[in-house]
Order: C-alpha cells, then sequence, then structure tokens
C-alpha cells in the first residue's frame, strides 16, 4: 500500500493513496500526481493520528434518520424513551437527510439559533442536545461515528428550578384537609421524597417492615431505572403497618376509595390544594418539600443525593443555600449567650479602671 495509478476511460491518470492505521484502511484521490498523492497521504494520515478525520465509507455513512430508527428500537424499555421520541421528531425536522458525519458542531449551533428563533424554551433546546448528544456516543460505539460534534457546543443557560415547598403550616392543613384515601400518599411523598409513579406503583413485596433492624422501601423501577433503598421514619412505620391490615390482600400499598390501584390523582389533588388554600403548588414539589426540611433539619447532601436517586452531587446543590440559611439560624441561637457574655466583660472593664 501507498500511492498508486489509476487510468480512467476518459483517457486522464489519477494518483491515489491507500494506508491502513490500527486496522481502519484510509483510501482516496490524492491529485494527478504523485507527489500530490503523497502530499495528500500525509495530510490525511496526520489527520487520522490527530483524531481530526472523519471517516465517511462504509457503516459510517449512514443518514441520521435511519441511525434513530435503530437508536429508539434499542432504547424501547427506557423510561426516557418518550422524551427520546419527542426529542429525535424535532432533530429530525432539521437534520433529516444528512449523514451521521456530515452534522457538525456549526450545524448544530444552526439548529439551536433556528429553535430559540420558533420560541422554544432553552430547556426544550437543552433536552433535544442532551438526545443529540446521547445518539453520537451510541452511534460511535456501534460503528456508525467516529467523533461527537455535541462536544463542541455549548448548551443554553436554564433557569433554576422550582423552590417552591411547604411549610410546616401548609403542610398540616393539607394533611389535614385531605381523604382518608389520599392522605397516604401525601404523608409518603413528605416522608420520602418519592416521586408520583413510583408512589402508585408501590407493592407490598417492596416494603420492608417486618424483621429488619432498619425498615425501607425497596424501588425496582426508577426513573435512572436503578435500585433506590428509601429509609422509613417513625411515622412511615406506623402508617405502612396501620395499611397493611386494610388492604385485603392487594398487592398495592395506596388504594382509591374504591379500593382499586391509583392510576391518576391530579384532580382529587387539585381540589385537596384548594381546601387548603396552597397555591402555585403541585405534587412534584411534595418532593422539594421533603428535600428542603432534610437539609434545613440537618440533613447532608450526599445523604440526599442517595434518597433522592439523583446520579450526581449536582443535582441536589439547589438545596445547599437552605443548610446555609439553617446554620446561621443556629449560630443566632448564641446571640443571648454571647450577649450575657459581653455584658460581663464590659462590667467587669469598667469596675478595673474604677
Amino acid at each position: 500500500m501507498g500511492v498508486f495509478r489509476r487510468n480512467k476511460k476518459d483517457g486522464t491518470t489519477s494518483w491515489y493513496y491507500d494506508f491502513m492505521i490500527n486496522n481502519v484502511r484510509y483510501r482516496g484521490v490524492g491529485g494527478i500526481t504523485k507527489t500530490q498523492a503523497l502530499r495528500t497521504q500525509e495530510k490525511i494520515r496526520e489527520k487520522v493520528l490527530n483524531g481530526e478525520y472523519d471517516l465517511v465509507v462504509g457503516p459510517n455513512h449512514i443518514r441520521i434518520e435511519v441511525f434513530t430508527k435503530t437508536f429508539l428500537e434499542r432504547r424501547k424499555q427506557l423510561r426516557s424513551w418518550k422524551r427520546d421520541e419527542l426529542s429525535t421528531r424535532n432533530l429530525l425536522s432539521y437534520f433529516r437527510g444528512k449523514t451521521m458525519h456530515e452534522i457538525k458542531s456549526s450545524t448544530i449551533e444552526d439548529y439551536i439559533i433556528k429553535r430559540k428563533g420558533d420560541g422554544v424554551a432553552n430547556a426544550t433546546v437543552n433536552r433535544e442536545l442532551s438526545c443529540l448528544r446521547r445518539m453520537y456516543n451510541l452511534a460511535i460505539k456501534w460503528g456508525h461515528a467516529r467523533k461527537n460534534p455535541l462536544n463542541d457546543v455549548e448548551f443554553l443557560q436554564e433557569p433554576p428550578g422550582r423552590d417552591r415547598f411547604l411549610s410546616k403550616e401548609e403542610i398540616q392543613k393539607l394533611i389535614n384537609v385531605a381523604s382518608i384515601y389520599l392522605r397516604p400518599v401525601i404523608i409518603t411523598a413528605l416522608s420520602t421524597g418519592m416521586r408520583l409513579n413510583e408512589i402508585l406503583n408501590l407493592t407490598w413485596d417492596r416494603v420492608h417492615i417486618s424483621n429488619v433492624i432498619d425498615p425501607y422501601i425497596e424501588l425496582m423501577i426508577t426513573k435512572n431505572n436503578k435500585k433506590r433503598f428509601i429509609p422509613l421514619n417513625e411515622v412511615m412505620l406506623t402508617l405502612l403497618k396501620d395499611l397493611k391490615h386494610t388492604r385485603n390482600g392487594s398487592e398495592y400499598v395506596f388504594l382509591n376509595s374504591l379500593g382499586e390501584k391509583y392510576h391518576h390523582i391530579t384532580h382529587v389533588f387539585q381540589s385537596t390544594l384548594t381546601k387548603a388554600k396552597i397555591t402555585n403548588f403541585r405534587f412534584h414539589d411534595l418532593r422539594h418539600t421533603f428535600a428542603s426540611h432534610f437539609i434545613m433539619n440537618s440533613g447532608d447532601l450526599m445523604t440526599l443525593k442517595e434518597i433522592l436517586g439523583h446520579s450526581t452531587l449536582k443535582m441536589v446543590e439547589r438545596y445547599a443555600h437552605l443548610a446555609a440559611s439553617h446554620k446561621r439560624k443556629q449560630i443566632n441561637n448564641l446571640n443571648a449567650i454571647f450577649e450575657t457574655s459581653a455584658e460581663t466583660i464590659q462590667e467587669s472593664s469598667q469596675v478595673a479602671q474604677l
């Protein structure tokens, strides 16, 4: 292998380069002279060694709509599939017809400008970019791409997440007005930080309150598909024991007024909020309420991360300011002691001057 000449049917001659690196073959037209072919070969070889060359032949020449079909089919079992399906629908409306190697960071920047021009929120654009980045990571793994263009793209800034959580007074009002069927659901969300679907789909075989030193709930199907263990406080332990005696053999822990598994609680929860005169609130904010009070009662971020099931500490750093605020309140509790000490020191100083 090296450079070689080939005569074409029209009588012209072209020189080609042909070499291999790491068992990958690189071949193409180098020019009309041997010298040009040698120079081209060296340029290509340098790009390959520096990781700057995209191989665009064979399986890497796949169009994005073809790869997307494979991508979605192989991820159907994941909870994020619906989100991915929606994101790819928007991505294909712009990138359809392009091969994976043709989509560069500059192309993606143009996509961002287009989506922002359509009035799409930054968070939505970022979810689509995350999906595209995930697609390229898998494309590289499956041999359909050699580089992820998203590595050179900056995501858009997003507004901070909702920090709405209930005060102790609001919590009590909400529990007091809730029906006897909805109240256990609310208490569980407030006591464990579990998501709504995790609560409604909870079965008794995942509740460990007997013959264990530390009672806990074992979650198998979670948002990030990782097993999670939720420790139970005395309130939850009492609640679950009471429910166990009234469920008449149902496999599900939480049942509605008909004695059936809950599927949706949106309407009844909103009615309960209205009765409690609580505004600007949604069920997921009960999870924020748990996290906020956990931190304000001296809980640490690492433990909170494990309980909530977040993959990174960054996800719970939004609650860090509550810890700082709580610590300041604790320090302020010492004011009376310091004031007394200061008065004593001042009095002693005055006596010494006399």
